[in-house]
Formats: C-alpha cells, structure tokens, sequence
C-alpha cells in the first residue's frame, strides 16, 4: 500500500511560506493529530492513537532521572499542548537541558507525521489549516518555543523510513496496536525445538502491549519486530488489536490504568478461567476484558475451589485436562457446594468427543468450548449462560448451542 503523499506534499508547499499556525488531520473513526508550525518551521505534534502514554514513554525515556512530581501536571492542563507547556517549565528551572526537550520534541513530531502517512495508505484524511496571525496565544503553551526544526529534513528522515516498510510491505502494519495469539496450535508448531523462544513470545503477545512497546521490551526497533512478525501475520496465526490510551500516571487528574482489581461488584460482572495454561489465560483475558466484564485466571488447580469461594464469579471457564485435579473432579465439588451450585461453569477441551460432553453433563457442567479458543464463541457462551439459569439445560439443546457458536 501506497501513501497518498497529501501530508507530505502539504509540508512541502508550506517551506517557502512562512506559515505559522497548525494543520488539523482526522481520521473517519475520530483519531485526529495537530502538527504545529512557525514561520514554516516545525514546532510540535500532538493527538493520534495514545497521546499520553507516548509522551509518558518518551519522557521516561529521555529524562530517566526527574521526580515526576516535579512536573506539576495539574498545573499545565489548561494549556491546549499542556505536555509542551511542561517542557518549557522544566528548561526554565534547569531540570532539563534543552537536548532532552529537542529529543522528546522530534521524536514526538517524527511518529505524528509517521502515522498520518500510514494513516494515508487506509482511507482519504481530512486536513484543515489553521492560521496564527502573529504568534501562538498563551492558553496554546506554545508561546514560548523552545526550538524551530527545518522541514526539509525531517521529511527526508520519514522517507528513508518509509521506504524501507514499503520495501518490506509491512505498510498496513500499525505500530500502535496490540499483537495477540490468534492460533496457539499452528504457532506453536512453528517453534518446535524453540520452546523457551515460544514462551517468551506468547508472554508478550498479550493483546495489551503495543508493537512500539513490545519493541522498547526487546531493544529493538518497531520496523524489525514487524517484519519479524510478518510471516505470522500473514497467516492469520498473530492477529493486531486495538489498545486503549493508558493516561500518564504523573497526574492525579489522569489515573493510571492500575492492574484490573479483582472484585465482585452488583455492577460488573466477574468471569474466572481456571486452566493451567498461561497461553490460554492470556487470551481469554483479553477476551473478557476487552468485553467490559472483570478476569481472574486461576492456573493451579488445587487453588481453584478457594478462589471460587474467595471472588463468587458469575460463570467459570474450566480446563478438563489439569494435573492432580482434572475439570471432572473441580466441577463435582463446585456442584456440591449449596452457594455454587448455579454458578454457570464451561468445560474447555481440545478433544471435543461426545464422551467428554455426556461426562461434563453428568458432574454438572452448564456448557462446552472446543479448543483453539475463538473470542465470537466466548463471547456468545458468555451471553448465552449469563441470561439464564444453566440447571434446566439438557443435552440436546446443550449441543445445539454449541453447533450454533460454530458456525
């Protein structure tokens, strides 16, 4: 895929303009940046897929050593570009030196202008220029520039860049978005002899890090995790999801996304996967998650029934082959306990034999998932059993609801 160019003719035109103001790009889904200028020279970039934990990671990374209390966030929120505002306050007392703010400053306008042209190969953008008379007013926390960056080569730099993702055809290949295990079974066949490779890799494709992420995790960068990634991909076996903003834990105002609580609430409903697979936890995690509904993964089977008794879920995803205790002998014994007997529990196997399901049904199973996980059919157990009570399930109309999620 091709970019149009728009963006990039648009920088190039402005150079002998002495333009100063902003250009306003948006996507269709609501994702829109702002590239700042004066008199034709760069000064800024802001917005796009997950403004605040950028400039977070950006300014971790070049500033290591300051309080994040010294930058008083709360008190730059005014500001239209309140990140730029910081950065002008910490020069003003020394805390920085000016060559962190030019690398936090380029690196932010060189990924803004990076995603508009990857954003140009998916669909038309709109852009809207914005003028500035003179200078930027107060309330834009651009009045005080702190540098002017020549346009000609930062276009030069993305080109090079650019070029080398055509060449490989990773274009269509968003840094910003989460890569998932889509087919643990295939994949894991292709890193036969590579097992501890294998591990390490599901551990990070966890559908919550970003590529650019993932990339910092491994010293590399995102252009060579990609086309590393790229056979996968191309065979479905990774898939890319799209990740919320994480807003900076430097403010109060902006709460960092914590590590999900694991509490049962009369407003949230809780689900548990009780499997000693990591891999399948994972997924399903993001699964649920994703769906709005609280997670607690239980992997050691002997924990299971204390943990039940512990979060009271409303439905429970059960592994039948664990060792010690198998998803038989867990579910007779949630089936015995008067408080859990109507708690909704979903037998997970990859040996979908009638055998195993008649079996499930007798210690009191309310349904069956086949393995490889697909989040449609978890998603569509989940609706099926959360609207109704399992006990006067029978088996046929138990089968008929999984021949309809397979289809």
């Amino acid at each position: 895929m091709n970019s149009s160019g728009v963006f990039k003719k648009a920088l190039q035109s402005l150079q002998t303009k002495q333009f100063t103001g902003r250009i306003d790009v948006k996507r269709a889904n609501g994702i829109q940046w702002r590239v700042y200028f004066c008199l034709s020279r760069l000064v800024w970039a802001d917005g796009g897929y997950h403004p605040y934990s950028q400039w977070e990671k950006l300014f971790k990374k070049y500033c290591p050593d300051i309080d994040p209390r010294l930058l008083e966030v709360e008190k730059h929120q005014e500001f239209e570009c309140w990140n730029y505002h910081i950065l002008v306050s910490l020069l003003r007392r020394f805390l920085i030196t000016k060559e962190q703010a030019l690398s936090i400053i380029k690196s932010t306008i060189l990924q803004t202008i990076f995603d508009i042209y990857q954003a140009e190969t998916e669909e038309k953008l709109s852009y809207e220029i914005v003028k500035v008379r003179d200078s930027f007013p107060e309330e834009s926390g651009l009045k005080n520039i702190i540098s002017l960056l020549t346009i000609g080569p930062i276009v030069e730099d993305l080109e090079k860049e650019w070029q080398l993702w055509q060449k490989q055809g990773i274009t269509r290949y968003n840094p910003h978005k989460a890569p998932i295990v889509k087919n643990p079974i295939l994949l894991q066949g292709a890193f036969q002899g590579k097992e501890k490779t294998y591990r390490k890799l599901v551990s990070l494709l966890n559908g919550k890090s970003t590529l650019i992420e993932i990339a910092e995790k491994l010293n590399l960068t995102v252009f060579k995790l990609i086309v590393w990634l790229k056979p996968f991909l191309e065979k479905d076996l990774i898939a890319l999801v799209d990740t919320e903003d994480k807003p900076t834990k430097f403010s109060n105002n902006f709460p960092a996304n914590n590590q999900h609580k694991i509490e049962k609430t009369t407003s949230q409903i809780l689900i548990m996967c009780i499997d000693d697979s990591i891999q399948t936890c994972q997924i399903m995690e993001h699964i649920i998650t994703e769906a709005g509904y609280q997670y607690v993964a239980v992997r050691d089977p002997l924990k299971a029934l204390p943990e039940i008794l512990k979060h009271k879920p409303d439905l429970i995803f059960l592994d039948l082959i664990m060792p010690i205790v198998n998803g038989y002998e867990i579910c007779s014994q949630i089936r015995r306990i008067r408080s859990l007997k109507d708690i909704p529990v979903i037998i997970l196997t990859s040996n979908d034999g009638m055998f195993d399901r008649l079996r499930s049904k007798i210690v009191g199973a309310s349904g069956f998932l086949s393995k490889p996980i697909d989040q449609e059919k978890v998603l569509a157990k989940i609706r099926y059993f959360l609207r109704r009570s399992p006990t006067n399930i029978d088996i046929e109309e138990l089968l008929s609801v999984d021949t309809k999620t397979q289809k």
